[in-house]
Order: structure tokens, then sequence, then C-alpha cells
């Protein structure tokens, strides 16, 4: 031993066997914290069958403490014990459980053995099997029934763990077997636990002569309802425990079960909960092979769903139930009352039913338009289920059928949501009724349906929402203890049923419902009173939508009531962060919408904000007289008084001044640390009003806030206070003090870097709204701004609303006639920085946009002089080529804007650029850009050159590129001017091409798709796809005729081309699109495997942005994707490099491309799409190429959690690829590349298997748990596994807890 010395365990061994019991159970608490620690060993044999057999005396110790002392012991000593004496131990305790004669050492026996189970090391397991084993199977034949029971809850445990390593697995299923017809109801269950844990791991033959043998007793005749019971429960819990295996004896279960249900006694309620429970089980283990069962299940499901004889309301017709208005409610809630006994079990019926009609909709979202009409009538019939639980299973249910009818519009298939429209009435008349019910939670159910019904048909439940209105007053006026819930979830509904809906939908019921939600706002629980405060900023919009007109006779006295209940919220200090945000936020919009209307409460701020602008800054708190006020008041937010003190305020124009008092606390808001970034968006909300509420006063000491939030590192904050300047400036800009104003573009000009482009475009959207507002702070912009914003023009990651705010700043910086700020000079800075040597393309570009933007803004002259220089340069042989080729860019972005037709030098000037290799690029989009403002004189050019150079790859793929430009230019002017493209052109944005044109660039085109370079071929595309756009009525048909081309780089490019006419907004082409999909999907049954690929990636692009064009031909189009997955070793080829030779597999893109489209199909179309064959192919990918594995480990991550079911059936088959990805080992001369792509797998895979253990039912599958047990959470993985699942729960937001 290492930890304890052979004395010191004499001693210990010896106060163990003292009479003292107090001595006894200090030396058995000695002996267990000396076991426990990592450090310990036995010596000898003799010393470790000493202490062994010194625990095993302890455990029958007449004193209750020391004997469960001993039993925790003895799980510390079974991993420190050799495999000989463990073998002795466990045998000691078995025959002890055998053969003892009090119940009470048996049961001693019982928690050492089940203790023995739980910790014993995964590593000795087999010792612990074949001891226990036999013994336990003998103890199934005694006579002691606490024997047999507890014989039978250590082999549940047992062949749950190691169900694989059992010495006899025939001879256990054997013994097992004849306990299910034992008379005592608790060996029964326990031998369905024993039995459903060993089938996991019996050998298919076995597992079926298990199955064979409970159909045979079920089929036998005369059994008897207790034993029907129980081999219908052990045909559940053996479904539930070996998933997908079961599938094959479905046709023979399901019938099995039917009959059962059907045929169960009267009252025997039991019988029928478990064959539910066991259908429940087939359809979320085996999904795919209990789809063909459906058609039996679902209606039995809900024939049953409707189960209850002793109470008979089923029948009743809708309109019976209208003609019986409250006096029906009454008669139901007393039938509820006169109902609701003990011994009425059938509601466990109706429960078990909801929940297999639920699992069915989930399972199977592709059968939603069958599975609706059945289902839905039933479901919304059910809303007046008597029975609580069953009914919350019910809404959940309908909640979940609603979910699947939303995934569904949101792929644009209008097919299940025109059912739910059309059952909107009869859903909105039973979810009325049951908003009059008196449980709590009854309401919170009711608006958890309401809430989905508002994101999947908006406004279909507008149209109803006066028949809401009682039952929303009701659950907003409860005052039960249990009332916050449904007042809560009440709130939620409207605030998104009013987001959803006009305006005048709820104007009619404003003046009913504000009471309520003005009463809420109040509310001392914060949670209600949040959300009564999101509800008063919809009503804002609901009292005034439009600014513009007045607000209407009916609305104006719902707002002084809501600016009372507002501000009561406003100026209370000792509440929750989420209220303040609130209440702050609601003030805003109400200040900006209603502030006329308020009139000098809120328009005038007067004497208090001078007072407060003089007040010195803080972090936080009261200022002295809000904390004298604190001292006289309650301790506890009292809304009441605040409410009165409000309205004290805003008692009148030229009382209190209430409006002082909004601002002040505004501001008083914006030094808070907690409440800053609220108060800014509020204060640019206020500043955005078209109302133009004065805030000239406050100013000041806002810009000043405002500024000092630029240097936070708070990101957003920095964002909402940028937009919040921007806003205040752009409103009273000539208002503002100058040297505040100037100390904000000081420190907003620190912000115009590459760091981050959304902060430098808000910075200069700032900086351009005071150039226009106030011309005087130009020189500090020149002096501040304007060096920030040259130096950002060199960066290469400068773009978008970047780029866009920068040019709109050049102008007005032009436009303010600063000194030094000329366009004579920004021209030049420009061109020095689009010239420097180091200057990368992509600034070069984005300095030649803002070059353009202001030479064109300067006129044609100016222009006109412009392009002279640049051809100049062009033609000046001194002139190096970045000079050249900033130049040429110029030129084409100048050519986008103005009319560049009085240079006859500049067509040879550009195509002569071409010819140079190192300016190619530029002179390319230079003639693309110039073609494209100048159609009529340039696209003729164009073409011909294209045609002369056909041979000529290199040239040609430039003169592609500089088509691509003008056809791409060209549609996006066609889709700004709403062209209809389904014609000839389009109108609108820009110079459009004639047919003849048209026609002529298709024809170009065609001819060029049989260039053999690939680059060639996808510009090629790239134009047939944006000439689509323009004109798709000639462009697809003649695309579609090419598929039967005997060249594959045609087909493959007119493949490629229809995938560039998907577009993520609506456009015509859309109409013309599913006519010619079919065709060009098929493309990947092709032999050319780019057209394969091109196939497979139109299928990704058009699931992305068009889903609702593709779910059609899904069917036929899976199997052709699914076929892509496979290893094609026919594209396998081997190059030799002389001293080595490389194995190049031309396949990978094309299998890499096909899964990359299945995460698509998962996103967008997964109702559509089979599970088992999706998962099938994807264990395919989980053992392919690295490639394509990190794109099948976020598969299957995502797949687990919209799937579990499916993924837990197929758990088993995953294990194998999984753990040959984590055990895969790095050569030993491997580079860092390779260690660093192999840690991302490794990483990748985890993450995967995270995912996988979160499953409910993971942990049930043997294999699984013994891969988690022993490679996951075994070194070198453990650590690596316990970082995932700490990124995980940060990026949940929950606790990390260790492994």
């Amino acid at each position: 031993m290492t930890s304890i010395s052979s004395v010191t365990l004499s001693l210990i061994l010896e106060k163990i066997a003292s009479r003292d019991k107090d001595f006894r159970y200090m030396a058995t608490s000695d002996l267990s914290n000396e076991l426990a620690k990592d450090t310990f060993r036995f010596d000898s044999q003799a010393s470790e069958k000493q202490v062994s057999d010194v625990v095993l005396t302890q455990l029958e110790d007449p004193s209750v403490d020391i004997s469960g002392l001993a039993v925790k012991c003895l799980g510390v000593l079974v991993n420190k014990n050799r495999p000989e004496q463990l073998h002795e131990v466990v045998c000691a305790l078995c025959d002890r459980l055998l053969t003892s004669k009090t119940e009470q050492l048996r049961d001693l026996a019982t928690q050492g053995l089940k203790t023995v189970v739980a910790e014993l090391s995964s590593k000795k397991a087999d010792t612990l099997v074949a001891a226990a084993t036999p013994k336990l199977i003998a103890g199934l034949k005694a006579q002691p029934a606490d024997v047999v029971s507890s014989s039978l809850d250590i082999l549940a445990e047992l062949t749950a763990r190691y169900g694989t390593l059992l010495p006899d697995q025939e001879g256990l299923k054997r013994a097992l077997l004849p306990e299910l017809d034992e008379s005592r109801a608790g060996v029964r269950k326990r031998a369905i636990q024993c039995l459903a844990s060993l089938a996991t791991s019996l050998p298919p033959a076995s597992l079926d002569d298990l199955c064979t043998a409970v159909f045979a007793r079920l089929e036998s005749k005369g059994l008897k309802q207790e034993t029907a019971r129980t081999y219908i429960q052990a045909v559940g819990g053996v479904s539930k425990s070996v998933g997908h295996t079961f599938g094959q004896h479905l046709p023979r279960a399901v019938p099995l079960c039917i009959r059962y249900l059907r045929s169960a006694a009267e009252g025997d309620d039991e019988l029928r909960e478990y064959c539910l429970q066991a259908l429940e089980s087939f359809v979320l283990r085996s999904p795919q092979q209990a789809r063909s069962q459906l058609g039996d299940i679902l209606p039995v499901c809900l024939e049953f769903l409707r189960f209850d004889p002793n109470y008979a309301d089923d029948d009743m017709d809708d309109e019976g139930e209208e003609e019986g208005g409250e006096d029906m409610e009454e008669d139901e809630e007393a039938s509820e009352e006169e109902w609701s006994d003990d011994e009425d079990t059938s509601w466990k019926v109706r429960r078990a039913a909801a929940k297999t009609v639920a699992s069915i909709i989930s399972h199977f979202p592709d059968l939603l338009t069958e599975v609706y009409p059945k289902v839905a009538p039933v479901l919304v019939q059910r809303f007046r289920e008597r029975e609580e639980t069953v009914k919350q299973d019910v809404f959940q249910a309908y909640v979940d059928l609603l979910r699947q009818v939303g995934l569904a519009a949101r792929r644009s298939d209008g097919a299940a949501t025109g059912l739910l429209r059309a059952d909107i009435p009869l859903v909105m008349r039973a979810v009325a009724r049951q908003l009059k019910h008196k449980s709590a939670k009854t309401r919170v159910g009711v608006f958890r349906v309401l809430l989905e019904l508002v994101g999947v048909a908006p406004d279909a439940v507008g149209e109803h929402v006066g028949e809401l209105i009682p039952g929303i007053q009701a659950a907003l006026q409860d005052t039960s203890s249990a009332g916050s819930s449904s007042k809560i979830q009440a709130l939620q509904f409207l605030n998104s049923a009013m987001a959803a809906n006009a305006p005048a939908t709820f104007q009619p019921s404003a003046a009913a419902l504000s009471k309520s939600v003005y009463a809420a706002a109040g509310e001392r629980y914060y949670k209600v009173a949040a959300e009564a405060l999101r509800v008063c900023e919809q009503l804002v919009r609901v009292i005034r939508p439009d600014t513009a007109a007045p607000v209407g006779p009916a609305m104006q006295p719902l707002v002084l009531p809501l600016y009372t209940a507002v501000m009561a919220r406003l100026a209370a200090q000792d509440q929750d962060q989420e209220l303040k945000e609130c209440a702050i936020s609601c003030m805003a919009a109400a200040v900006a919408a209603l502030g006329d209307v308020l009139g000098a409460d809120v328009a005038q701020v007067g004497a208090l904000a001078d007072e407060f602008a003089e007040l010195p800054p803080r972090s936080g708190g009261a200022t002295g007289r809000q904390q004298k006020r604190a001292k006289t008041a309650h301790p506890q937010t009292d809304a009441a008084g605040a409410a009165g003190a409000a309205a004290e305020a805003t008692a009148g124009p030229g009382v209190g001044g209430g409006g002082a008092e909004v601002l002040r606390v505004l501001l008083d808001r914006l030094k808070n640390d907690i409440t800053r970034l609220t108060a800014v968006k509020a204060l640019a909300t206020i500043a955005r009003s078209p109302l133009n509420i004065d805030l000239s006063s406050v100013l000041a000491p806002a810009l000043t806030e405002l500024t000092g939030f630029l240097r936070k590192s708070n990101r957003q904050l920095r964002q909402a206070s940028l937009a919040a300047l921007a806003a205040i400036v752009s409103k009273d800009g000539s208002r503002v003090e100058a040297g505040v104003l100037q100390s904000a573009l000081e420190e907003a000009s620190a912000l115009v870097n590459d760091g981050d482009l959304l902060v430098t475009a808000l910075s200069l959207s700032f900086a351009t709204a005071a150039l226009r507002e106030q011309p005087a702070c130009a020189p500090a912009v020149v002096n501040r701004v304007l060096p920030q914003a040259i130096a950002l023009v060199k960066s290469p990651l400068l773009q978008g609303a970047a780029l866009e705010a920068l040019q709109s700043f050049f102008q007005a910086l032009v436009g303010s006639g600063a000194a030094g700020a000329s366009a004579e000079t920004l021209l030049a800075q420009l061109a020095a920085a689009g010239t420097e040597a180091d200057a990368s393309k992509s600034a070069q570009h984005a300095a030649a946009q803002c070059f353009a933007v202001l030479s064109a803004a300067a006129g044609q002259a100016d222009v006109n002089a412009t392009v002279q220089r640049l051809l100049a340069t062009l033609e000046d042989a001194g002139k190096d080529d970045n000079t050249k080729r900033f130049a040429l860019l110029c030129i084409g972005e100048l050519g986008r804007r103005a009319d560049l037709t009085a240079f006859p030098a500049l067509p040879n000037a550009l195509t002569a650029a071409l010819g140079s290799e190192l300016i190619a690029e530029s002179a390319s989009m230079a003639l693309g850009g110039v073609a494209a403002g100048n159609l009529g004189a340039y696209l003729p050019l164009l073409l011909q050159h294209v045609h002369a150079q056909a041979k000529t790859p290199k040239q040609l793929y430039q003169l592609l590129k500089a088509l691509n430009e003008v056809i791409t230019s060209i549609a996006l002017g066609a889709a700004a001017g709403s062209s209809s493209g389904g014609g000839g052109g389009g109108g609108g944005g820009g110079p459009l091409m004639s047919d003849s044109q048209q026609g002529e660039v298709l024809k170009l085109l065609l001819g060029a798709a049989e260039a053999s370079e690939e680059e060639c071929r996808a510009v090629v595309a790239e134009c047939l796809g944006s000439l689509a756009l323009l004109n798709a009525a000639l462009v697809l048909p003649a695309l579609q005729s090419q598929l039967k081309s005997a060249s594959g780089e045609t087909r493959t490019a007119v493949v490629a081309g229809v995938r560039h006419c998907f577009q993520d907004t609506p456009h015509p082409v859309d109409a013309l699109l599913p006519g010619v999909l079919p065709d060009f999907l098929a493309g990947m049954g092709d032999e050319d495997r780019h057209v394969r690929r091109a196939a497979v990636q139109v299928l990704s692009t058009a699931a992305h942005t068009k889903p609702g064009l593709v779910v059609e031909h899904l069917p036929a189009a899976l199997p052709l994707l699914y076929a892509q997955t496979v290893v094609n070793k026919e594209l396998i080829r081997t190059v030799d490099l002389g001293p080595f030779k490389h194995q190049i597999d031309d396949g990978l893109e094309l299998r890499k491309a096909a899964y990359e489209c299945m995460d698509e199909l998962l996103d967008r179309c997964y109702d559509r799409v089979d599970a088992a064959a999706f998962i099938q192919h994807l264990e395919s990918g989980l053992r392919d190429h690295y490639d394509v594995k990190m794109v099948a480990h976020p598969i299957l991550t995502k797949l687990a959690a919209i799937a579990p079911g499916q993924v837990t059936s197929a758990l088993d088959r995953l294990v194998e690829p999984l753990q040959a990805t984590l055990q895969a080992k790095v050569k030993t001369d491997a580079v860092k590349q390779e260690v660093d792509r192999n840690e991302d797998m490794l990483r990748s895979c985890l993450r995967a298997v995270d995912a996988l253990a979160k499953l409910p039912s993971a942990q049930q599958v043997p294999l699984f748990k013994q891969f988690l047990d022993g490679v996951v959470l075994q070194a070198p993985l453990k650590d690596k596994y316990q970082a995932i699942r700490d990124e995980r729960r940060e990026l949940e937001g929950a606790d990390v807890v260790e492994v």
C-alpha cells in the first residue's frame, strides 16, 4: 500500500471489530476514505482479502448507519480488488441475497450488489457479469418474493450496462419469459424491464425468437386481461429499447396492439393505455417501418382520443355549441366537476392517444397534407377535454401541427396553410370558449396555441380577434396565485398579434383592452409588467397608425392613461432591468407618435432640462431630488403612487411640466450603465419622429453623453450612439453647439477604420449628416475624419455599406465647400491611394468607385476632362502597371455613370489593354462597365471581339467577364425597375438590350459554352443565368434544348447557368422555372461528373432561395442526389510523382457538393425528406474524406435536434464511423497543417457526439453508451469533449458542469 501503512490498517480493522458502535462507525468511515484515494493499493493478497471480508461483515452490522456506510465502502473497494477477489466478493453478495433468512439481510445484499454494478469500472465488468449472472438467474426460482424481485432489479441494471458481456444471454432470456406470467405485478414489471434491457444486446435471431414468443402468447386464446397487459407492456418496452431493429415486427405487432385496444374489457383503461404507449414507441423508435402502418395507427389513436365513456359530449356539433351560449359553458363546467373523481381513469387512455398523435405529427412532416384533415378537427374538438393533464397534451399536439404548417408556409407551400385557414373560424370559436375557463393552466395552453397560430396565419387571427377579447380580459384580470402565467401568455399573444396585424384590426377593441393592459403595467410581478409595456408600445401604433393623420376621436381618451401608466414605470428606480428597458422603449414610441397630442407635457422641455444639464455626470443612481423622493417613498415599487404622481404631472399643458419629466428621466437613464443602451435607442426614436419634437434644449447633455459612449468598448452601444447622433444631427443639426458637435466628430473619426465596417459606416453617416446640417463643422471634418477616410480607401476589406457611406461622405464634403476638400483635392488623394505600389486590387476598385462618384457629380464636362487624362495615362509608356490598372478601373466606373461615347479612342485603348496580362483583368472590368453604361455604342464592339477571340482562351475569358459585367448590370437595372421578366427586356433602371441583341448574345454564349477551360465555362454560365433574368422566355427553352448536346462542356455550362437564375427575392423568372427545373435536376444522372456536380448545385441553390419550387420534384431528385454521395472508385486515379505515388479523387468535390446540398435540404425542406434514407447516406459521409466529414458532422448535429427519434433509431449504426474518426492516428511525420486539420476534425466530430449524447434515449442504446464511456470520456478525448460541452453550454447560457 502506498497511502496507508500496515500498522494503520490493522488499527482501523481493530476498531471495526470493537463492540462500541461509534468506534465501528468511525473506523468504517476511515476505511472508506482511504480506499477512495487514487494512490491506495493493497500490499498483499492477504490484506486485500482481510479488508474485503471485513467490509462484507459490516454489511450485517446491527447499526443501520454502519451497514449503510459499508455499502458505500463496498463501491470503492471493488475497484481496488483483483479480478479473483472481486469474483469472491460478488459471489458472497449473491449468496447472501439468495440464502439469508431475514429480509433485512437480503435487502442489504441487494443494495451492495446494486452499488457494485453502479460503481464498478467497465474494465472489470466481465468478472462481475460472469460471477453474478448465473446466481441471479437461479434467484428467479427462489420462493421468497423479494429475492425474485431483487434478482430482477439487479439483472435489469446488469443487462442495461453490460448486456453484451452476459455469458448466457439465451439462458437469461428463457428464465425471464416465464416471469411474465407471474401472478405478482411487481415481478412482472421488473421482468419487463429486464427483458427490454436484454433485448438491446441480443443477436438478431435471438431477438426475433423473443418477439415471436411474446407475439405467440398475445395471439393465444383465452388470455387473461392482466397477462395481456403484461405482454403488451413487454412489446412496448422491447420496441423502445431496440429501436429500428424492432421495425420488421411491426406488421405483426401493430394489429395485435389494435386488437387488444379495441377488445379491452369495460373499465380496463390500463390495457388501452399500454396499447397506445406501444403504438407511440413504434412511431418514435421505428419511424421508417411505422410509416406503412400509419393507416391503421392514426385512426385508432384519433378514436381513443375521444374515448370518454363517462361523459357524453363529443357528438355535439358546433352549431349546437353556439346556440348553447353561456348556459352551455356553465353546464360543461358543472359536468366536469361532477365527473372529476378518482375512479375514472379513462383520461390516461386519452392522454396516451394524444401523445401518439403528437409523435405522428412530428415524425412525418412529409405527410402533413394527408394528416392535417384527419387530425386537426379532432384536436380542436378535444380542446374541451375535461381533464387538465390531457388538455395540455391536446394543446401541445395542436401546437406541433401548427409548427409543421408554419414550416410548410416558409417554404411557400400553400396547401397546408390553405387547410388551416379553412379551419380558422372553428378553431377561434373553440379557443374563445376555452379562454373563459376558470383554470389558469387551460388559458396558458390556449395562448400557446394562439401564439403559434399568429406565427403561421397572423391575418387570420386578426379577423377573429373580437371573439377573443372577453377571454383575454378575463386572463388579465385573474387575481389567483396561478394567474401570472396566464397574464404573461395573454400579453405575449397580444404583442405578437398586434405586431403582425394592421392597426385597424385592434382599434375597435382597443378601449376595452387598454384598461386591463394599463393595469397589468402596474403589476408588482416584473415579468407581467414588462410584457404589458411591450403591448403598450404596440398600442401606440394602434392609437395612431399614421403620424401624418390626427388621432381619431375614439382613440384620444386612451392617450393620457397610456402616458400615465408608462410614466409610472419610467420614473420608478427600484425595479428590474427588463422592466426599465421596456418602459424606456415604450415611452420613446409614445412620444415619437403622440407627442403633439400630449402637447406641452412632452413637446416642451422647460427649465428642468437646463437644470439637469448642469448636473455632474455619474454612472448610475438618482439625482439629489430623486434621492430625496426615494427616502420618503415606500422601499418597494408602488405602482399606484407612481401612477398618481405621473397623472398629476400630466394633468394639463401648463401643470407640472410632464414633458420635462419624461426627457429628464430619459437623460437620467442615459447616464445609467444598465439602461443606457435602451435610452440611446429611445432618443434616436424620438429624434426620427416626423412630429418634429423639439429637443433643442436637451441637445447639449444628450450629445455629450452619446459622444462619451463612442469611447466605450461595447460595440452595440457604439452602434446605437452613432445612429442616435446621426438622427439628432439630421433633425436639429443647426441648433447644436459647434464645440459639442466637434467633440462628437473627433470621437467618431477614431472609429473610421476597417476593424469594424458597420461602425465605420455609421460614423461616416454621422459625419455626412453633420456636413449637410451644419457646414460650419467642415474644417473639423477635414482635419479629423478625412484622413481616416482616405486611409480606409486603401483597405482591402472595404465593401458594402461602408463603401456606400464613404461615397456619400465624399460627396457631402465637396458640397460643403470646405477649404482643402475641393473635388480636385479629393480626386488627387483618391488617385494617390489607388496607385500606391502596395495597393490591393480590391482597394483599387473601391478607390475607383469613390473617384467616379465624385467626378460624375461634377458634371459631364469634368467627366470628359477626367477621362481624357486617364486615357493619356494608359497611353503613357512610362506609367507603371499599378497606375494603369487604377486608370482602367476609374474609366469603367465612370462609364457606368456617364456618357463616354465622345471618345473614339477609348474602345481601342480598352481592347489593347486586354492584351497585357498584368492589367487584363482591370481592362475587362473597364470594358464591361463602359459597355453597361453606353450599351448602344459598346455592346456590338464587345460581341465582335468575343467572336474574334473564340480560339484564344485567355482573351476570351477576359471578354466574357466584360460581357458578364454588362448583362449583370442590365439585369440588376431591370429588377430595380420592376420589369416583367417573362417577355423581352425590362424597363426602368437603365439601358436595356433589344430582343435581337439578346438573341445574338445567347447564340454567342452557347457557342462559347463548348470552351474546354473551366473558368470560361463558369463565366458563360453566369452570363446565361443573368440573361435568363432579362428574358426567361427566350433563354430557358434554349438552355433546355442544349441538355441533349453531345458536348459535356455545353451541358455543364447550361445546367450551371440555371443555378444563377434563382434569386433571394421574388422574380418573374420564378413562374417559368418549375416547368424546366426537372430536366436540369435530371442532370444528376448524367455520365459526365461535371454535369452532375452542376445539377447538384442547382438543387442546392434552389432549395436555399426558393424551396417552394423544388419540393414537388424531390421524390425524383433525392435518389439521384444520394447516388452522388457514394465513393466511385473509377474516379480515383494514381499519379506517379517519382519517389512516391499520389492518389487523386476526382469525385471528391462532387460528393462534397452533394452533402452541402443535403444540408440545405435539411434546413429548407426537411418535411419532404425521408429521414431514414437521409441518415443512411449520411453514414457514408461520416466514413469519407476529411473534407466530406467536415460537412457531414454539422449535418448530423443539426439532424439530432430536428429529428431526435429517427437519429436515435439509427444511433447504433453511427457509432462505428464516429469512433473510427476519433481514434484515427496522425502520421508521425505529419506536418503542422495535417495536425491542425486533424484537430479540427476531432472537434467537429465531438460536437456531433455531444449533440447525440443530448438525445433523450441515447443512454438506452448500449453501443453508444459504451462508445461514450469507453472512448469519448477517456483520455485524451475527455478534455476536448469537456471543452466542446462547455462551449455549447456557454452558447446556450447554461451552467458548466463537470463530465
